[in-house]
C-alpha cells in the first residue's frame, strides 16, 4: 500500500506546482512510512510530477515507485494498492520478452499499460488500487480507481489548468492553489448520511474519482470513462441453493488465497460474525501455521462480540488477541481520529476500528484480511427486510400511529435496539424507496436540515442517480435495488473509507475477499430468495460455510461492529457535547441541537447518530483539516 500524489499540466508545470508536489507526498507519510520518492517528468521543463509514500508489502526491497514501464520507459506509474493477479500478468509479459527489474506489482501495471494501453490494461487488474499513469510521449495523465472503491483518490483542476491529485485531501491541501471553501451541500450530506457521497468532497471544487472509472487529462481537457459497470443484483430466478453455495464457496476460496499472498506476515480481523469468520475459516484451511486473529472487546452491553470471536478462534486454532475498548478511551480516540481525518466521517464504528488497527500494528503486522463487503452483496442488513414491510398497504396510512407508538416504547441504549429501529422505520415511510433507505441508514432527518425529503434538493443528487441506475436494471426487486445503493454509497463512501483511513493511519493494509470483483459479480447473480427469506439473511453463505464454522456462529443474528457512543455520551461529565450548539450554529439550529442533547442525556430518546455526526463535524471544523486549519 502507498500514498500517491502529483500534479500535471499538458505543457509545463508552474514553479508552485513543482514545489508543492514533494509536500503533497510527504503529507501522506502515514500511508507509506517505508519509502518516499518524487519523480519529475519532462526534463528541464517538467509537465508532470509523481510522488509516492510506500508501505512495503510485496517485494519490500525492489518494488520501488514511481516506476517506468520496463520496455520503452514511456509510461510512468504511481500506485496505491495491490494487484492480486500480477504474477499471472507478469508471466504473459515475460512471454513477450519483457524483462522486469523487480518482483512487485507496480512494474507489472506499467508493463501491461505499455503493451495494451490503459483501456486494455485496467479490466485485467484484479485487486484494490488507485493509480496514476503518465504517458510521456502524448503528455497525458490517467487516474484510475478500483471497481469497489477500496482505495481513495481525490483530484482537482487548478486555476492554470493543472490537475492535482492525492490519496487523501491532506495531500491536496499542501498545494497553494487548492482553496478551503466548504461545500454546504456536502455538510448537509454528512449530517444526513454520515459521509459525503462520491464524486463530491467536503471542499467545493475538489472531487473523489468514481470507483471503476478512469480520468483522462491532456491538452483537450479533462474527461472520465468507466472501465467497469457495477452489477445490479437480480431478483428471483431458477437454480438450486446447493449449486450457488458451492459456487460462492469456490469463489471466496480463490479470493482469500489471492489475499493471503504477501512478502510479510499476514493477520486476520475476527469480529465473531459470519463474514470475518468465513475469511478466517477459508484461510485456516490453506495455512500451514496457525492464523493470528484480532478482535475488540467492547465494554458495553449489546456491543461486545468478543465471546463469539473467541469461539471461532478456538474452533480454528488461531493465535487470538483481544483488544479492550472502554468509555475512558473515547476522548483520546476522538482526538486521534479528528487529527487524522482530513474529510469528516461520522460513522461511530470508526472509533472501534481505530482501536483495532492500532492494536494490530502494535503487534508488528502490516497486512490483515477482513470480512468487509458481504452484507451489501448478500443482504445482511435488516433494512432490506424493512423495505419489504414498508410496501405493505396497511402501513401506507399508518405513519402517524406508528410514530406515536414508537415514542411510547422504552428507550434502550444497548446496541441497535428495537425502539431505535422502529423510530427510524417510521421516519422513512411514505418517501421514495432510495430516500427512505437513506433516512433509515442515516443520522439527522432531512426536515431538521432544511432539506426536502420528497422534493428536489442537491443533497439527494447522488442518491437519486444511483437509484435510477438500479431501477433501469431488469429483474431487480426492492431488495436488489437497496443492496446496489448500499454498495455504491454506504460501502464505498462509508465503510471502506473508515477501514482505509483507520488502517493507513497506522501503516496497515487491509484486504477483503468479499470485495473481489468476480465474487461481487457472482453474488449479483445469486437469486434473491437464496440471500434473504423472511428475517433470515445470507442464506447462501451460511450454506456454503455449514461444514467449516460452529453452528452458533451460523445461527446468530447480525449484531454489527460498533462503538457504544450513545451510552458513553449520556454522561455530562465528559463535556464532549457542551459546546456543540455554538460550534455548529451555522449548520444546525442551536435550539434543536440543545433539545436533542437534553433528551439524550435524560435517556428519554437515543440520539446517538445525530449527536455523533454533530460532534465529528464540530471537531473537524475546528481541527487541523477544517476551514481554519493549515
Amino acid at each position: 500500500m502507498c500514498g500517491i500524489a502529483g500534479v500535471f499540466h499538458p505543457r509545463t508545470l508552474s514553479p508552485d506546482c513543482r514545489a508543492a508536489a514533494p509536500r503533497m507526498t510527504r503529507a501522506l507519510a502515514a500511508r507509506g512510512p517505508d519509502d518516499h520518492r518524487v519523480e519529475e517528468l519532462g526534463g528541464s521543463a517538467p509537465f508532470a510530477v509523481l510522488g509516492t509514500q510506500r508501505l512495503a508489502i510485496m517485494d519490500p526491497a525492489g518494488n520501488v515507485q514511481p516506476v517506468a514501464d520496463p520496455q520503452s520507459g514511456r509510461f510512468w506509474v504511481a500506485m496505491n494498492g495491490e494487484i492480486y493477479n500480477h504474477r499471472r500478468l507478469r508471466g504473459e509479459l515475460t512471454g513477450f520478452d519483457v524483462a522486469f527489474r523487480s518482483e512487485g506489482d507496480t512494474e507489472v501495471v506499467a508493463g501491461m499499460v505499455a503493451r495494451q494501453g490503459v483501456d486494455g490494461a485496467l479490466p485485467r487488474f484484479r485487486g484494490q488500487f488507485a493509480l496514476a499513469v503518465v504517458d510521456t510521449a502524448e503528455r497525458r495523465l490517467f487516474l484510475a480507481r478500483d471497481r469497489m472503491g477500496q482505495k481513495p483518490l481525490y483530484w482537482t483542476r487548478l486555476g492554470d489548468g493543472s490537475v492535482a491529485f492525492a490519496s487523501e485531501l491532506k495531500g491536496l491541501l499542501q498545494h497553494p492553489g487548492v482553496r478551503r471553501e466548504l461545500d454546504p451541500v456536502a455538510v448537509q450530506q454528512l449530517l444526513l448520511f454520515e459521509y459525503v457521497p462520491t464524486p463530491r468532497s467536503i471542499w467545493r471544487g475538489v472531487h473523489k474519482l468514481e470507483p471503476g472509472s478512469c480520468l483522462i487529462a491532456d491538452a483537450d481537457g479533462v474527461r472520465s470513462e468507466r472501465f467497469w459497470t457495477p452489477p445490479v443484483p437480480k431478483g428471483p430466478d431458477q437454480g438450486s441453493l446447493k449449486k450457488w453455495a458451492t459456487s460462492l464457496h469456490g469463489s471466496l476460496q480463490v479470493a482469500t488465497l489471492h489475499r493471503m499472498r504477501a512478502d510479510v506476515p499476514v493477520g486476520y480481523l475476527l469480529s465473531g460474525g459470519i463474514d470475518s469468520s468465513t475469511v478466517c475459516a477459508l484461510a485456516a484451511a490453506r495455512s500451514e501455521v496457525p492464523l493470528r486473529t484480532f478482535s475488540v472487546k467492547v465494554d458495553a452491553p449489546g456491543f461486545d462480540e468478543s465471546s463469539h470471536a473467541r469461539l471461532v478462534a478456538e474452533h480454528l486454532g488461531t493465535e487470538h488477541t483481544e483488544l479492550r475498548l472502554g468509555p475512558e478511551d473515547l476522548p483520546g480516540l476522538l482526538e486521534a481520529t479528528a487529527a487524522s481525518m482530513d474529510e469528516p466521517l461520522a460513522d461511530s464504528s470508526l472509533v472501534a476500528t481505530w482501536r483495532l488497527m492500532a492494536g494490530v500494528r502494535a503487534a508488528g503486522l502490516t497486512c490483515v484480511l477482513s470480512g468487509d463487503g458481504a452484507d451489501e452483496s448478500l443482504a445482511g442488513y435488516p433494512t432490506y427486510t424493512a423495505h419489504l414491510l414498508a410496501r405493505a398497504p396497511v402501513l401506507s396510512g399508518a405513519r402517524g400511529m406508528l410514530r406515536a407508538f414508537a415514542r411510547r416504547m422504552p428507550t434502550s441504549h444497548e446496541g441497535v435496539s428495537r425502539d431505535y429501529m422502529l423510530r427510524r422505520f417510521t421516519e422513512g415511510l411514505g418517501l421514495p424507496w432510495q430516500r427512505r433507505h437513506q433516512v433509515w441508514m442515516g443520522a439527522w432527518l432531512p426536515e431538521e436540515l432544511g432539506v426536502s425529503a420528497a422534493g428536489e434538493h442537491p443533497a439527494w443528487a447522488e442518491v437519486d442517480a444511483h437509484a435510477r441506475a438500479a431501477e433501469a436494471a431488469p429483474g431487480a426487486d426492492i431488495v436488489a435495488r437497496a443492496m446496489y445503493l448500499d454498495q455504491r454509497l454506504y460501502l464505498s463512501d462509508g465503510v471502506l473509507v473508515k477501514v482505509d483511513r483507520a488502517s493507513m493511519a497506522h501503516g496497515l493494509e487491509v484486504r477483503s475477499p468479499f470485495l473481489d470483483h468476480p465474487t461481487v459479480e457472482l453474488c449479483a447473480d445469486i437469486p434473491a430468495p437464496f440471500k434473504l427469506k423472511g428475517r433470515e439473511s445470507k442464506i447462501v453463505l451460511k450454506r456454503a460455510m455449514a461444514e467449516a464454522l460452529p453452528a452458533g456462529i451460523l445461527s446468530r443474528s447480525k449484531q454489527g461492529f460498533g462503538t457504544p457512543v450513545g451510552p458513553w455520551l449520556m454522561d455530562p461529565r465528559s463535556g464532549l457535547l457542551d459546546d456543540l450548539p455554538r460550534a455548529l450554529a451555522d449548520h444546525l439550529d442551536p435550539a434543536l441541537l440543545e433539545g436533542v442533547i437534553a433528551e439524550h442525556r435524560s435517556g428519554r430518546v437515543d440520539h446517538r447518530r445525530r449527536l455523533w455526526s454533530a460532534l465529528v463535524l464540530a471537531r473537524w471544523l475546528e481541527g487541523p483539516w477544517g476551514p481554519r486549519g493549515g
